[in-house]
């Protein structure tokens, strides 16, 4: 076929197609005026803006470790391991542009996480629109849920080798029988104006609770996300699974200890708000005429508590975006505050820890004072009594 004979064909197409949609706009109603001015209109040359953003491809490869992990929040190691866990992250190229490589994609919504900054910011400094860097974070939260939980956040939390190590790793820090303590964490949110009120605590910022469990090693053992700001700690305690899984497993009891001829079951530990059991040791309550012996209890507690509230402070500090307040729906944050919760625990698995410096600029960047409740709830428990003085003496003895 030579290039007279091409050319007549396209000429033939042409014009089935003009007979076509002069048919179709006929039936249409449309008049053919109509038509010509619909074939008139300029075609787009450009279909999708420009974006000259470097970052990624020229400022990090040129940089040194210290620079990676200031800005992604974990080392280039460990950034590569979840590069490798995430694979379903990777997009395929289309006819019309290229997609965005993976481990750009992971970089972006690490450094969403990471940052403070608006999400405008972030998208002109890796190249991509805003919606793209919206879009790459709620599907990396996503994925950090499904592929990385059941490792490293699993639901089943209460098993022998999880009591064995926990109780040891208490042990060795001063406190025996402890399996983990518990706290809320409030995280600042947008919500609806309809659901303003519920999200309104008493500190008269809106916030969102993250509630946890936290180990020896700081890691999160369990959470629950998504409570209202003004739901009382011991409430979401009350009415959670945690509560419930303590105490219908019969593995606290079974790996009691006797400390002063009394049988101290395995313990987690609360401040005052919480309902006192022979499962959950609370403080003394405060008082000028406090003998030795609460005192000694008291301070071992508080000390041992500090765990939960260090990891709290690790996660906004690694996390900024936590710790600055969440600007998105209230139905996304949860799941925001979830993957963060993942990551934090994958974190400390592969050694990446939280240097003191990021601490001090969490604290700079956290805008609202953190509420913080105290309620007497439930002091009195006959057999959790027994079980306060046991442990009150045992620390009273060690400092004799």
């Amino acid at each position: 076929m030579d290039k007279k004979d091409i050319e007549a064909l396209l000429i033939a197409v042409a014009d089935h197609y003009d007979k076509t949609m002069v048919r179709l706009m006929s039936l249409a109603g449309m008049s053919i005026e109509s038509f010509r001015n619909f074939r008139s209109r300029p075609s787009r040359s450009v279909w999708t803006l420009p974006r000259f953003g470097t970052f990624w491809e020229q400022d990090v490869p040129n940089n040194s470790e210290e620079f990676f992990k200031e800005h992604f929040r974990l080392e280039k190691r460990t950034f590569d391991t979840l590069v490798e866990r995430l694979p379903n992250l990777r997009k395929k190229d289309t006819p019309f542009r290229m997609a965005i490589p993976l481990e750009k994609r992971i970089a972006i919504a690490l450094y969403t996480l990471g940052s403070s900054a608006e999400y405008r910011t972030i998208a002109c400094l890796f190249g991509v629109s805003k919606p793209i860097v919206c879009r790459i974070l709620h599907e990396f939260t996503r994925e950090v849920i499904v592929k990385l939980a059941p490792e490293y956040l699993p639901p089943v939390f209460l098993t022998q080798e999880a009591i064995l190590e926990n109780v040891k790793g208490f042990e060795d820090m001063g406190f025996p029988q402890c399996f983990g303590a518990i706290d809320g964490c409030h995280i600042e949110v947008r919500p609806h104006a309809k659901d303003a009120v519920d999200y309104h605590n008493y500190k008269g910022w809106y916030s969102t609770v993250l509630f946890a469990m936290v180990d020896y090693r700081y890691r999160f053992s369990y959470i629950s996300v998504g409570s209202p700001g003004r739901c009382h700690d011991s409430k979401i305690f009350e009415n959670s699974n945690l509560k419930r899984i303590i105490e219908e497993s019969e593995l606290m009891d079974e790996h009691s200890r006797i400390i002063n001829d009394v049988e101290v079951p395995v313990l987690i530990l609360g401040d005052s708000a919480f309902r006192f059991s022979k499962n959950l040791m609370k403080p003394y309550p405060f008082s000028v005429e406090a003998n030795e012996e609460q005192k000694a209890f008291n301070y071992n507690l508080s000390k041992t508590r500090r765990v939960v509230e260090n990891a709290f402070g690790h996660l906004k500090a690694r996390f900024r975006r936590i710790g600055k307040g969440l600007d998105n729906r209230v139905e996304k944050s949860s799941q925001i505050i979830s993957c963060c919760c993942i990551l934090h625990n994958f974190c400390i698995a592969h050694n990446s820890f939280v240097p003191e410096s990021w601490q001090q600029d969490a604290e700079l960047v956290q805008r609202q004072d953190t509420p913080e409740h105290e309620l007497w709830l439930g002091n009195t428990n006959e057999r959790a009594e027994t079980i306060r003085r046991a442990l009150a003496m045992e620390f009273l003895n060690r400092n004799a």
